[in-house]
C-alpha cells in the first residue's frame, strides 16, 4: 500500500530529476522550434502517471482523516516549497487536480484545517481554475 512516505519519496525523486534536467539544459534550447524546452522532458509526464497511480493505491488502501490531509498537505505545499526547478513548478500545481477523490474521505475538521492552508497559500486572485474546484470541495467537505 502507498503511503505518506512513498508519495513523498517520488516527489523528491521527480523534483532531483527536473533540476537535473534544469541544470543540463542549454539557454539557447526551445528558441525557434529548435531544440528541446526544459518543460518538455518525459520525466514530468512520467511524474503524473506514477502520482496518479500512488494516489489511486493510496485511496485502496482505505486511509484515514488524517492520513488523507497528511498528504493531500504535502501535495499543496510542494509548489510553494519547491518553486525551483522552474520547470517543475506548473506539474507541481497541476498534480492538485490530481487530489480530487481523495477531499470527500475528509472529516469536517481536516476538510477545514486544509482549506484555510489552502485559501492562505492560494488566494483567490492567484488560484488556477483547477485549484478554484479544489478550494469548493474542500468547502463543501468542511460542511458535510
Amino acid at each position: 500500500m502507498t503511503g505518506f512516505l512513498e508519495i513523498r519519496t517520488l516527489y523528491e525523486a521527480y523534483l532531483e530529476k527536473a533540476m537535473d534536467v534544469e541544470l543540463k539544459h542549454n539557454p539557447a534550447d526551445g528558441i525557434f522550434g529548435f531544440g528541446r524546452k526544459t518543460s518538455d522532458d518525459p520525466c514530468h509526464e512520467k511524474f503524473a502517471e506514477d502520482l496518479k497511480a500512488a494516489l489511486k493505491d493510496f485511496a485502496a488502501g482505505e486511509p484515514d482523516s488524517g492520513e488523507v490531509r497528511e498528504v493531500l498537505a504535502f501535495i499543496y505545499r510542494a509548489p510553494i516549497e519547491h518553486p525551483q526547478p522552474l520547470c517543475s513548478f506548473w506539474m507541481l500545481n497541476a498534480a492538485h487536480g490530481f487530489t480530487k477523490d481523495l477531499i470527500p474521505r475528509l472529516s469536517r475538521e481536516d476538510a477545514a484545517v486544509l482549506r484555510k492552508q489552502y485559501g492562505g497559500d492560494y488566494k483567490f486572485w492567484n488560484r488556477l481554475p483547477a485549484q478554484q474546484e479544489l478550494f469548493a470541495a474542500l468547502k463543501r467537505a468542511e460542511k458535510k
